[in-house]
């Protein structure tokens, strides 16, 4: 156990031995503007870059290299009058948290502390407004809880499906190929037997896919290509990734009920995969006051833990990956569209980019009363976003908010009914319960119509309301004692939608083949991510059909610096190519086609298990060996390539080796008392001694306590 300073308990803010600041307060707005001032102290560049991102303002202060992120924002984006609305609208404690968080900020910009970035871009820091948190955490939950929105991308499939000669007559075949509703072999979260409802999502049958691609407007690629953009905000999450902000979604999480604990209690273990840079995405600290005391895992700008503990409950998050968007398309008329065979109004929301060094972009987002407008075509048909959160992602704060006073599972229940976006909640108590809930607004859609593709705007088509909370995915207590997501599906009945993730392989499988002994510890718990990190989780599936082609010198370990694991890895791209190219082609890009053609794609053609005969004459054998000789060919010309493993950058030290692992990790035991260690790599700061103190810990798989 790694020692920590000792802690004074009075009314402030104390730091521990590894800079992490522990609140303590008289009342809950006290404790949330001692918090503002303690991220501030240590993020406020980093805050400063996401608050700017997320509003659209980047290019005022860094240039015109930033103007097309700002545009990628802003096209989608809120209004400074709609973050207020959505603020105002929050219960008041919770309006009481945000104030006193933008307070507490406001006070450490006024003692005039600044980081050094401020001087060198040439600017000072404008007071902090509770507006500024809601777009961090629009952009936040948007980043980890919207799911779909991929219409315009498989449409664009379909339509490059129809160019290739090779598929002529079996367009269709193909396309529920590569798109695959739902596979009942896929890994689940829940297992059959604790399963209590569902809801009758039925494949869409041939006759209805084939009428629902008759609908489709006539668009060529180059068309629809900027559509696929907006919906995918590729240049704000480059740049997001840069300055440190919210830019990718994961995460595992893995809880143990009392019968399977070597020692009687629950076990939970959270890790939020949300990229590494430095300083680190995510923050953390401890509250102590009236209404809350809980620590864990914040976001720099953003009131509030979002994973942690209590004193009586644990709980984590992952990405549910539900479709929770869905585009429409419909005609234009004028300065309207039409809808329902009236014509309504096209809205036009001025935004201004001022750029510095530069003249003021002039930029109006176009809205309609589902959403904005994401495409429209030279036809005169427009594509329009419609989002099940729309202009509600901050009621999702309620949900975090209700679980620092939970003291039931019925507690637990009601606060997380209230989230709008969509996540896998994962909890633990000190009473000895465990839980998982899938969770938000997902919307019950037509049965005339496929969910892959976009939608005519028509009432006929339009959704049927929301799948009722208590009907979505959930157990409390399963049989197997055991809950383990690596953002798998969550219940055998659940579909992809539109998009393919699900398969007959998924990733989680590395971590259930872990977790087998009938007893489990946190070591066992950090070893499964661990070795998680070093594994191929493709490799099981196709090794014993490697062996049967003479292939057997790889064991699945992605070991850094492994001649093996590169010449496997190298394999499995040319298997790919090899199986699928010469049907389907190269699907525009390398990076599509990987993205495509996904391992339990690839197992399905190999076993002839598609609708589609990719093989044509050739049996699995020849098609593996065919693979196997190219990729021995490329290696005998060249040095041996190694391994590379992913690496996470600290500045002035070494990586750290194997980079797929949660960027804030805790594992926590549910005692009367709960009992936490965790780790956030590399430090608590972004300048100072504890801007790297965490990265020797996460080198080594090591963790620190988590307290008070």
């Amino acid at each position: 156990m790694l020692a920590l300073l000792p802690l004074v308990f009075s009314a402030g803010i104390t730091r521990d031995s590894f800079g992490v600041p522990h609140i303590r307060a008289t009342s809950w707005a006290q404790a949330f503007e001692m918090a503002g001032y303690a991220v501030a102290e240590d993020r406020l560049w980093q805050m400063e870059n996401s608050r700017r991102l997320a509003t659209g303002t980047m290019a005022e202060v860094f240039g015109p290299d930033f103007v097309a992120s700002d545009k990628d924002v802003l096209r989608v984006a809120y209004t400074q009058s709609e973050l207020t609305a959505q603020v105002r609208k929050l219960p008041e404690r919770i309006q009481t948290a945000v104030s006193a968080y933008a307070a507490g900020i406001n006070r450490f910009i006024r003692e005039g502390r600044l980081p050094k970035e401020y001087a060198e871009s040439g600017f000072q820091p404008r007071p902090w407004k509770p507006e500024d948190s809601a777009a961090i955490a629009v952009r936040m939950l948007q980043t980890f809880g919207r799911g779909g929105a991929g219409e315009i991308r498989n449409m664009a499939l379909y339509g490059y499906l129809q160019t290739q000669p090779a598929l002529k007559g079996h367009e269709s075949d193909v396309l529920n190929d590569l798109a695959w509703f739902n596979d009942s072999r896929a890994t689940t979260t829940i297992a059959d037997e604790d399963v209590k409802s569902r809801v009758n999502f039925s494949s869409p049958t041939p006759s209805v896919t084939a009428s629902h691609l008759a609908m489709l407007p006539k668009a060529s690629l180059i068309e629809l290509l900027p559509g696929i953009r907006v919906a995918m905000r590729e240049e704000s999450t480059r740049v997001a990734a840069s300055v440190s902000a919210p830019y990718k979604s994961g995460s595992y999480c893995i809880v143990a009920a009392p019968k399977r604990s070597s020692k009687g209690v629950p076990l939970l273990l959270s890790g939020p995969q949300m990229g590494f840079r430095q300083p680190s995405i995510v923050h953390e600290m401890s509250l102590d006051a009236p209404g809350v005391k809980a620590v864990g895992m914040d976001i720099p700008g953003v009131p509030g833990i979002i994973v942690g503990h209590t004193d009586f409950m644990a709980w984590g998050l992952t990405t549910g990956v539900a479709d929770t968007e869905d585009i429409y398309f419909t005609s234009k008329k004028g300065d309207g569209y039409e809808l329902a065979g009236q014509v309504k109004p096209i809205l036009t929301v001025p935004f201004e980019i001022k750029v510095k060094g530069g003249e003021t972009v002039k930029l109006e987002q176009a809205r309609t009363e589902w959403g904005p407008v994401v495409l429209a075509l030279r036809s005169g048909t427009i594509f329009i976003r419609r989002s099940s959160f729309w202009k509600r992602e901050l009621e999702s704060f309620d949900a975090f908010f209700g679980l620092y006073q939970a003291k039931s599972v019925k507690d637990i229940v009601a606060s997380t009914d209230k989230a709008t976006l969509n996540f896998n909640f994962f909890f633990a108590t000190t009473k000895g319960d465990i839980g998982h809930r899938y969770v938000g607004n997902v919307p019950l859609r037509s049965s005339e119509v496929d969910p892959r593709f976009p939608t005519p705007a028509d009432p006929k088509f339009d959704w049927k309301g929301y799948i009722p909370k208590d009907k979505l995915p959930q157990v409390i207590n399963p049989k197997s004692g055991l809950l383990v997501n690596w953002n798998n599906k969550p219940v055998s009945w659940w579909p992809n939608f539109d998009t393919p993730v699900w398969g007959r392989i998924f990733r989680n499988s590395v971590l259930l083949e872990r977790l087998t002994k009938p007893k489990l510890n946190t070591s066992d718990l950090e070893n499964a991510i661990s070795n998680a990190a070093r594994t191929d989780y493709n490799f099981r599936s196709f090794q014993r059909l490697l062996a049967s082609c003479g292939y057997s010198a790889f064991d699945g370990k992605l070991i850094d610096g492994s001649g093996e694991a590169a010449f496997y890895l190298r394999f499995f791209d040319v298997l790919r190519s090899e199986i699928f190219s010469s049907s389907i082609g190269s699907l525009i890009s390398p990076d599509n086609f990987k993205q495509a053609i996904q391992p339990s794609l690839m197992l399905n053609a190999l076993e002839g298990k598609t609708r589609f005969n990719f093989l044509g004459s050739r049996t699995k054998e020849e098609v593996i060996k065919a693979a196997l000789d190219k990729v021995r060919q490329e290696f005998a010309k060249k040095d041996t390539p190694l391994y590379k493993a992913g690496r996470i950058a600290v500045q002035g030290e070494e990586p750290i080796l194997y980079s797929d692992r949660g960027t804030y990790i805790q594992v926590i035991e549910l005692f009367k008392v709960p009992k936490g260690r965790n780790v956030l790599p590399p430090g608590i700061a972004e300048s100072g001694p504890h801007r790297t103190d965490q990265a020797s810990l996460a080198r080594n798989w090591r963790f620190k306590p988590m307290h008070y």
